[in-house]
C-alpha cells in the first residue's frame, strides 16, 4: 500500500511540474494587466492583483537583497547612450571600388 502511496504521489508530482499552473497562472495575470476593459471593482481585477501581489511577494522573499537594490535605483535616470559609430568616407569608397561587378555582356563574357 504504501508503494503505491508512493508512486501516486510521485506521478501527481510529475504531472503538476509538467502542467506548470503557477506559471499559467502568472501569465494570464500579466496578459491580463493590459485588458482596458476590465474595471476595478470587478472579481476579475481583485483576482489578478492578488495574483501579481503573490509573484512580488514571492520574489521578494526568495531575493530580497536584489529587491532591496532595485526599490534603492528604481528612481535612477537611464544611462547615457554611447556615441554614433564613424564611418571613414575614405575607407568606404575603397570598399565599394573592391567590390567586383559581375554583370554579364550580351555576348555571355563575364
Amino acid at each position: 500500500m504504501l508503494t503505491v502511496t508512493a508512486v501516486v504521489a510521485l506521478l501527481t508530482g510529475y504531472l503538476i511540474g509538467r502542467y506548470h499552473p503557477g506559471r499559467r497562472v502568472s501569465d494570464y495575470a500579466n496578459w491580463q494587466k493590459y485588458d482596458s476593459s476590465m474595471r476595478r471593482h470587478s472579481v476579475r481585477w481583485w483576482a489578478v492583483f492578488v495574483v501579481l501581489s503573490a509573484e512580488n511577494l514571492g520574489w521578494l522573499l526568495a531575493h530580497p537583497v536584489k529587491g532591496w537594490h532595485a526599490w534603492q535605483h528604481r528612481n535612477d535616470p537611464p544611462p547615457p547612450r554611447s556615441p554614433a559609430p564613424q564611418i571613414n568616407p575614405d575607407w568606404a569608397a575603397k570598399r565599394s571600388a573592391r567590390i567586383p561587378d559581375h554583370t554579364v555582356d550580351e555576348e555571355g563574357q563575364s
